[in-house]
């Protein structure tokens, strides 16, 4: 049986860690919100600049009758996939889940894998050391534009680029994705909902100087800014799942807290009552 002195100490305890958790959740909330800012602005813009990609796509599939294989990179013929982790940990489970889906399609498939992150390298080292990659550090707090660089620069050289990564669907449920940055299959967020009809029609444009060195300012360009949004996204579900994730323990805490509270009462009306017993005891000795 927990004495009273004990009972105090992990009460004590237990609100310590309260505190540390509850300032954590209100950084996570914090980040959150600058983050979901950014994604839902960038998410408009992005459709724009992914539908006038995909008229210039259009118009080079045209040019070339129909050749599917539209691109002025150099690249090497292989597909690469990215899991995107973190630094450190408190983010609940997304990242676990990630992994698990990115390990599976690893397995199954002959790609080339790059990692991002410290915990994904750990994960790595620890659970699928017979796979060689390539590691990219990445801070948690942003999306740093000279590592972004870095990265870029080694991807474009793939013909298709997987990327798994968290999704933010809300508050309550971030989801595994993966999403195709590579640019040959791109679709428009803002117009997923549409039907085929309704798919506004593409036309055939006249470019100036040419549309070969049009797609190729916009490939560069525009597989850096989806990937980037992809990062993001990444970023606004991990905080959201740590605040979920801290939400919980506080719950917990508070669960184990009132616990200590009923046990420590327990305990006091027990010595209570011994502590009567012990008169009553020595009253009848008395009489005797």
């Amino acid at each position: 049986m927990n004495t009273r002195k004990a009972i105090i100490t992990e009460s004590e305890a237990l609100l310590g860690l309260r505190g540390f958790a509850e300032v954590y959740e209100e950084v996570a909330a914090t980040r959150m919100g600058k983050v979901r800012k950014s994604v839902v602005l960038a998410r408009d813009f992005l459709g724009g600049l992914m539908e006038i990609f995909s008229q210039v796509r259009f118009n080079q599939k045209q040019k070339d009758s129909g050749v599917l294989t539209m691109t002025t990179l150099n690249q090497n013929g292989r597909t690469v996939v990215v899991f995107i982790s973190a630094n450190s940990g408190l983010y609940g489970d997304i990242i676990e889940r990630i992994f698990v889906d990115f390990v599976r399609f690893v397995r199954e498939n002959k790609v080339d894998v790059v990692v991002v992150g410290k915990y994904g390298l750990r994960m790595m080292q620890e659970r699928l050391p017979e796979v060689l990659f390539n590691y990219f550090d990445f801070p948690d707090e942003n999306v740093d534009l000279e590592n972004l660089g870095l990265i870029m620069r080694y991807l474009l050289q793939f013909e298709k680029i997987l990327v798994f990564y968290g999704k933010f669907v809300n508050i309550v449920t971030q989801v595994s994705s993966v999403a195709n940055v590579s640019g040959d299959d791109l679709q428009i967020p803002s117009a997923s909902w549409r039907t085929k009809s309704q798919i506004p029609k593409k036309d055939l444009y006249l470019f100036e100087p040419s549309l070969r060195e049009v797609l190729g300012v916009f490939e560069s360009e525009i597989l850096a800014s989806i990937f980037e949004q992809t990062l993001h996204e990444s970023l606004l579900a991990k905080f959201a799942s740590r605040m979920l994730s801290l939400d919980r323990a506080i719950e917990g805490i508070d669960k184990n807290m009132l616990k200590m509270k009923f046990d420590l009462r327990n305990l006091k009306h027990k010595m209570d009552n011994k502590k009567q017993l012990t008169r009553i005891s020595g009253m009848s000795l008395w009489d005797q």
